[in-house]
């Protein structure tokens, strides 16, 4: 009797997986028309242009697309899931320019120079997320506001203290103040802190924010939104000149092809395997102060926690004062499970309990007077703790993300690993790449260590090979930045 012999290879372990629990933004939006727009619908045969993945780089890209004067006739959108699933819409609330901290890490790989323009693009990527949804009027709780990178230790201070001063150095003009441990003190309400650095930032509902550009981009015609449609593969088509972008419900035969997969990106792109590592990112919903507001007041500015270079939390305080608190990654004492369990995967379905565990715990010691608890957080018992989510962000050797077209494939291209910074890099990023689509040309406030090379992807691949992290290439970026 014959044996059957199965010759499907198995799916990339990087592909979407299917939607667990929701983030806070997510429950948010549960009603938008948009959510599962296209779920059922026919694809088309052709596009001018199929974007993949219907995040915030996605949206934005389109939208730079339709806006543009020799604009394509006709863009399709495909996501794996409902739309604004991924990290767009499971993120910490944050659009947060790196002022001055990441200057000694970005110089370290990319030079003094493009390390300014690093850091001076993500201010630029703030002031257009602002003037972008003051004109558009999305509702999405844009909430312009100080931050604050607060040290919560001698070292860290010294760290954040010696970047800004190499900065301004180098001719930088960050705008940013920073405060002495009284001054932190004083306008943190944190008594561990040993210093800080304020500068203006904003938090924002990131999926409302992407849906309602989704929505903006409707209008404009010659936009189709398709959830629930999984690339799982992007193949030469018949005429040697388009691309077959093949689905479960039929494929669509595209002129040109954007991958705005973020930390998807190797399920789709051998070039940049092992280049974008999906990481887990952990973020927690927590009640206003248990305490009251007449013994807690609202925390009026966004916190960056701050340990360690890797060591850190973030709070988001929105409108109806509940702290959506931004987890760390690494900590002396982290389970070396939980440390692999961050690393290399798209799980994005459930969560950590020790991340979440350890930090309610830092919060709630270093703000007791809220009234947070941490104690009992399985049976309920936690004061103030309501529920966690995962989000899957894309790093990259260089701590910088890859725009651009995919060498060797005329028409691709990709916008993708963005390092947890999306928020803080997209509105420059995304325009940037829907120029080059459409002229063949870079718009210069991008910074050029963004661009996807051949030269860029020779040089991080032979860094991965070294095991080492610099610029002459290097390991999975482990610097936060």
């Amino acid at each position: 009797m014959p044996i059957a012999i199965n010759n499907t290879p198995p799916p990339h372990p990087h592909l979407p997986i299917p939607l667990g629990g929701l983030s806070v933004w997510q429950k948010s939006t549960r009603d938008h028309p948009l959510l599962n727009a296209g779920k059922d619908d026919e694809l088309p045969e052709s596009a001018d242009i199929v974007i993949i993945g219907s995040g915030l780089c996605g949206a934005v890209t389109a939208h730079s697309l339709l806006t543009a004067s020799n604009r394509p006739e006709s863009v399709v959108v495909l996501e794996a899931r409902e739309i604004c699933s991924g990290a767009s819409g499971r993120n910490a609330g944050h659009c947060r320019p790196d002022e001055s901290r990441g200057f000694t890490a970005f110089s370290a790989l990319h030079g003094k120079e493009e390390a300014k323009h690093i850091l001076k693009s993500e201010r630029d990527t703030f002031e257009r997320v602002n003037e972008f949804i003051e004109k558009s009027k999305i509702d999405c709780e844009w909430t312009p506001r100080n931050t604050y990178d607060v040290s919560l230790s001698e070292d860290f201070r010294e760290y954040a203290s010696k970047a800004l001063k190499d900065l301004l150095e180098c001719g930088g003009k960050p705008e940013v103040e920073e405060l002495g441990r009284e001054q932190a003190v004083k306008e943190t309400r944190l008594k561990d802190a040993h210093g800080a650095v304020k500068w203006w930032a904003g938090t924002v509902n990131p999926a409302k924010l992407c849906l309602g550009i989704h929505t903006i981009n409707q209008s404009l015609g010659g936009y189709s939104l398709f959830s629930h449609a999984p690339v799982n593969a992007v193949t030469q088509a018949e005429d040697g000149e388009s691309w077959n972008v093949q689905t479960p419900r039929g494929k669509v035969r595209a002129k040109k092809v954007v991958y705005a997969t973020n930390a998807y990106s190797d399920a789709l792109l051998g070039e940049l395997e092992g280049l974008i590592v999906p990481t887990r990112a952990q973020a927690i919903k927590l009640s206003p102060a248990p305490a009251g507001p007449e013994k807690f007041p609202r925390l009026e500015g966004s916190y960056s926690l701050r340990y360690l270079p890797q060591h850190f939390y973030s709070t988001c305080c929105r409108p109806d004062n509940s702290i959506v608190l931004g987890t760390s990654r690494k900590w002396h004492g982290m389970s070396a499970a939980t440390a692999e369990s961050i690393h290399n995967t798209v799980d994005d379905s459930s969560y950590s309990f020790e991340v979440t565990q350890n930090a309610v715990s830092q919060f709630s010691k270093l703000l007791p007077e809220g009234g947070w608890t941490s104690d009992g957080i399985e049976e309920g018992r936690a004061k103030g703790y309501e529920y966690s989510w995962t989000g899957i962000i894309g790093m990259t050797p260089d701590s910088v993300p890859f725009i651009g077209s995919v060498p060797g494939k005329p028409g691709q291209y990709v916008g993708a690993g963005y390092n947890g910074h999306g928020m803080a890099r997209i509105f420059i990023c995304a325009p940037a790449l829907a120029k080059h689509i459409l002229t063949g040309e870079w718009d210069p406030i991008m910074p050029a260590s963004f661009r996807i090379t051949e030269e860029r992807l020779a040089r991080l691949r032979k860094g991965l090979d070294k095991g080492k992290l610099s610029n002459a290439g290097g390991a999975p970026s482990q610097l936060d930045v």
